[in-house]
């Protein structure tokens, strides 16, 4: 909802999906949207799995689409509000998601620090793509300027190590997690979820 619109009650059941770059982006911006408030609330994403690849997962389609803005690793599945714009009521249920890992902090960085994830920037009027804020804090999945998001029974894999956490919540009030599971290959000791102005 990048435009001003209103995007409410949605449920998405029933998903598989594979060699994909990216599978849940849930993003408000304001680009051309006259000072209008957009609404992203209300959806529900249920019994999906997916697999994320560490290629340009479109490369040789008859449609390829450009060759990203790099460098940065694997973006994770977001959900994006702006300060004054929260997406609200997300309910991730019955989820698991496949990723590379192999995040290098040496070929792009975004750290944890109350420093880092404030200087990722709000880009409000850009296109809305995943991969816009290029490195992002999260190998899984990265949740900023929200109101109550739930994740229940949620399973992220990172099948090789990745330097960054599996999920950040950023400036999120209210939030669930009952069920979440996080294994990244090669890592028994690690802290997996970081929030940060979040309640």
């Amino acid at each position: 909802m990048p435009d001003g619109g209103i995007a409410e009650d949605i449920l998405v059941d029933s998903l598989y999906a594979y060699h994909t770059g990216n599978p849940i982006y849930l993003r408000i911006g304001s680009r051309w949207n006259n000072k209008r408030i957009g609404v992203l609330k209300n959806v529900t994403i249920q019994n999906f799995y997916a697999e994320i690849t560490e290629e340009k997962p479109d490369a040789g389609y008859v449609y390829e689409g450009p060759i990203e803005d790099n460098p940065r690793n694997v973006s994770p599945s977001s959900i994006v509000g702006l300060e004054n714009m929260k997406i609200e009521n997300i309910i991730l249920r019955n989820i698991e998601i496949s990723y590379p890992g192999k995040g290098n902090p040496n070929y792009a960085f975004r750290g944890v620090s109350p420093k880092d994830l404030e200087s990722i920037p709000e880009m409000a009027e850009a296109y809305p793509e995943f991969s816009q804020f290029k490195e992002l804090p999260a190998w899984g999945v990265f949740v900023k300027n929200a109101n109550n998001i739930t994740f229940d029974n949620v399973k992220l894999i990172a099948r090789d190590q990745d330097y960054r956490p599996a999920i950040v919540l950023d400036k999120v009030n209210g939030h669930t997690l009952k069920g979440v599971r996080v294994i990244e290959k090669g890592v028994k000791s690690k802290k997996q979820i970081i929030k940060h102005n979040t309640k």
